[in-house]
């Protein structure tokens, strides 16, 4: 297992690398050249040189990537150009944010998608395998941003059940150590405020769990159709076993090991792909701070949205193989 576990890790370096390069070319790729993309209509020859100069634009292409490759190793990516402070600092402060949606999304996606993969499947051919079939279409189908503004529209404007936008009520008072606003309400003692934190959640989380929602219920059913079919299941059955002891023991558990990978995957996916769900909500995450960069041509900040999230997702890609080398022996080998 720790030869495994070394081989894992020593694929980051190079996948790492690798992305740093791909950085490096886009932003060098842009038109007119990174200068032409921070100033945009004021781009007169006198400013274009003058940010070269102080980009270090203007050095030879290796002294520049070494030169980006030691900042992007101290988190250096600049000062953003909507708040002025640093935009390490400026993602710290949001990322609780999206990580707490994420959370949300996620556990909404396992918690539907498991039963609901695993009951499609054992009830195979039926309505009820049809009906999910059906829904996980339209789910991978759906625009994240439409969906978002369906239920904003219906249920926060029309019935009023929910919040519209934010992160918690602008009138409410509560501290937030960590950042995480509903563990904040239940660390301080503010319950009220941590039930206001998982109201003003429950819209975008629902809207953002849609794709790996109907992703793991496929997944799932595919998987279970596959495990079921097995010669020890049928072999368990023959014995006389328990349903319910047939079904954890033999099925589930087997099952799962794809479902796993792909869970852990989606976690990723929702760090990224919550720029748009955060923007039709007003969430304050990373990613509604990632789409105002793009209006406003805040380059240190898509670069270093960019890149944080790709190395994000590249580790919660190790992570989720070495957790399936300890729940698979078999992995380990490969």
């Amino acid at each position: 297992m720790l030869r495994f576990i070394v081989r894992r890790l020593a694929l980051l370096v190079p996948i790492l690398l690798g992305l740093s390069v791909l950085l490096f070319a886009w932003v060098r790729a842009l038109p007119g050249g990174p200068a032409y993309a921070l100033l945009g209509e004021r781009a007169t020859p006198e400013a274009v040189a003058a940010i070269e100069s102080q980009l270090g634009l203007d050095r030879p292409l290796w002294e520049q990537y070494l030169q980006f490759l030691g900042r992007a190793v101290r988190l250096d990516f600049g000062a953003s150009l909507q708040t002025g402070q640093p935009v390490i600092e400026e993602m710290l402060r949001r990322f609780p944010a999206t990580i707490e949606l994420a959370l949300a999304a996620l556990l909404i996606a396992v918690c539907v998608g498991i039963p609901l993969g695993y009951l499609a499947a054992r009830r195979y051919g039926t309505w009820i395998d049809s009906l999910a079939v059906t829904g996980s279409l339209l789910g991978v189908t759906i625009p994240i941003f439409f969906l978002a503004y369906i239920l904003k529209y219906v249920f926060a404007v029309e019935l009023g059940w929910l919040p519209t936008a934010g992160r918690s009520d602008p009138r409410a008072r509560a501290d937030h150590p960590t950042g995480f606003y509903v563990l904040d309400g239940i660390i301080t003692g503010n319950l009220d405020a941590s039930w206001d934190a998982i109201q003003h959640l429950i819209l975008p989380a629902l809207a953002l769990s849609s794709i790996p929602l109907a992703v793991i219920v496929r997944i799932t059913r595919a998987s279970v159709l596959n495990v079921v079919n097995e010669d020890y299941v049928r072999t368990a059955e023959a014995k006389g076993l328990l349903p319910g002891t047939i079904t954890w023991r033999h099925v589930l558990k087997n099952a799962m090991l794809p479902v796993t990978t792909v869970i852990g995957l989606q976690l990723g996916v929702l760090l990224a792909g919550a720029v748009l769900t955060e923007t039709v909500f007003a969430f304050a995450g990373v990613g509604k701070f990632m789409a105002d960069g793009i209006v406003q041509r805040d380059f240190p900040t898509i670069q270093g949205f960019i890149l944080v999230i790709a190395v994000v997702y590249v580790v919660i890609n190790m992570i989720v193989d070495l957790v399936y080398g300890l729940l698979d022996p078999r992995v380990r080998v490969s």
